[in-house]
């Protein structure tokens, strides 16, 4: 994506979940980047460090699954980014995070289901494709069904990224996320970007 990145070391006691998401808002990093420990696929949890940091960031968090195939490690070097949307302000600032943070890639906002306002376009003026899938049938398990038809839209459409939005902040300042994100974290094989509903901060110029 062309992000710049620079090494920084630091002694810290306690969960390193809530020391990385802490230190990257303290740095005003525009994306955070965590691996999983080969947890991706149906059934799967994350590990503890990657739920953390998922749950606890201001900043966006890139979740990259482990391992990766071939055609999905080159996907993701160039494929276009697919953002879900809903007309919601979450999803507008998932859409405007993945246009920040992806200049060069082609973005796509996938609707599950009719009746939903089109994102034509975000903040900077850059316009967008919209695509909608149809609706899923019932899947056991919360947001399974919605997670499945935008992985299966992303898988369709040779994506490299994956965009979803959180749904905001609890009493306890942690990020909450909603069924749908929470799934789509735990089925895909791609990587997944999780955008925080307030990140007025993520600019192009990205580090």
């Amino acid at each position: 994506a062309g992000w710049r990145a620079t090494p920084v070391a630091r002694r810290t006691f306690g969960g390193e979940g809530r020391a990385l998401a802490s230190m990257a808002d303290e740095l005003g990093v525009h994306v955070l980047v965590v691996g999983t420990r080969g947890l991706a696929g149906p059934g799967a949890v994350l590990d503890s460090v990657t739920d953390q940091v998922v749950h606890e960031s201001p900043r966006p968090v890139l979740v990259v699954p482990h391992p990766m195939l071939t055609d999905e490690r080159e996907c993701a070097a160039s494929g276009p980014v697919v953002a879900g949307w809903d007309g919601s302000a979450g999803a507008r600032a998932a859409v405007c995070a993945a246009a920040a943070l992806f200049a060069s890639r082609e973005l796509i906002a996938v609707t599950v289901g009719p009746g939903v306002e089109e994102a034509v376009e975000v903040a900077d003026g850059r316009r967008i494709t919209t695509v909608t899938v149809p609706e899923p049938l019932p899947v056991p398990g919360p947001g399974r069904g919605t997670a499945g038809a935008l992985i299966g839209a992303a898988r369709g459409r040779g994506a490299g990224v994956l965009v979803v939005g959180s749904r905001g902040r609890s009493a306890l300042r942690e990020i909450v996320l909603g069924s749908t994100a929470m799934a789509t974290l735990h089925r895909a094989h791609l990587p997944v970007l999780v955008v925080p509903p307030r990140v007025d901060k993520v600019v192009a110029d990205t580090r």
